[in-house]
């Protein structure tokens, strides 16, 4: 009898402490999602008067605004899923978007999916990115500690390790061999033009990899955080 008495008043007490709180209902707590975006996502978001950058974690997202960085922790939402640290609040539900900071609500914020690939490699500590089409490629550099080269659209990755790096007249070689394979990068300081998006780059790019040849643009990447 005691026993139950104890567990009767337990469930009463933890049943009036959810009632106290007008931010805690059953309904937010029944409507409260993890965010089902996959983790580790960097994403672009352009406004009308701002443009901010964020990286979902595990209950969390990294954002990048102006000259802020902030980690946000997931909060209840009665809809949606919604980020919060102080006063910088982000929430979504489909493509629909909520930005505020100090404030100031911003309008219309979009996500730009040609940016997100750069900025995510730029977050990652790459320096150097290069792409190209038909079939679809890309590289990263990272220092002399390791180059990606990423081919057929994603069906072929294969990563260096042990870059060299030599310079020559308006021209970087990035080259590298492991096991079977061996790439030589040409970067040519000289304007691209993307054949498939009409994007500009200050680099023209030739990429020798094996017995095959790839031809692209790229630009540097910098780390203004560091």
């Amino acid at each position: 009898m005691k026993r139950t008495l104890l567990l009767l008043l337990a469930i009463s007490i933890a049943a009036c402490a959810i009632g106290t709180d007008p931010a805690v209902t059953a309904s937010a707590i029944d409507d409260f999602q993890p965010d089902a975006r996959p983790t580790a996502k960097t994403m672009v978001y352009e406004c009308d008067d701002a443009e901010f950058i964020t990286r979902v974690g595990p209950g969390e997202m990294a954002l990048w605004f102006e000259d802020r960085y902030l980690i946000l922790s997931q909060v209840r939402a009665a809809s949606g899923t919604k980020y919060q640290e102080g006063d910088v609040v982000f929430w979504s539900k489909g493509d629909q978007v909520i930005f505020s900071a100090a404030g100031v609500r911003y309008a219309n914020c979009q996500i730009n999916h040609v940016r997100a690939p750069w900025e995510d490699a730029r977050r990652r500590g790459v320096d150097f990115r290069a792409v190209g089409n038909e079939p679809g490629w890309h590289l990263e550099v990272r220092g002399d500690q390791h180059l990606l080269f990423v081919g057929d659209y994603g069906a072929t990755k294969i990563m260096f390790s042990n870059v060299q790096t030599t310079e020559g007249r308006e021209q970087l070689h990035y080259l590298s061999q492991d096991d079977d394979d061996s790439i030589n990068v040409t970067v040519i300081e000289s304007a691209c033009i993307d054949t498939m998006k009409g994007d500009q780059f200050p680099y023209n790019v030739q990429v020798q990899l094996n017995d095959r040849n790839y031809q692209g643009c790229g630009r540097t990447l910098d780390h203004p955080w560091e």
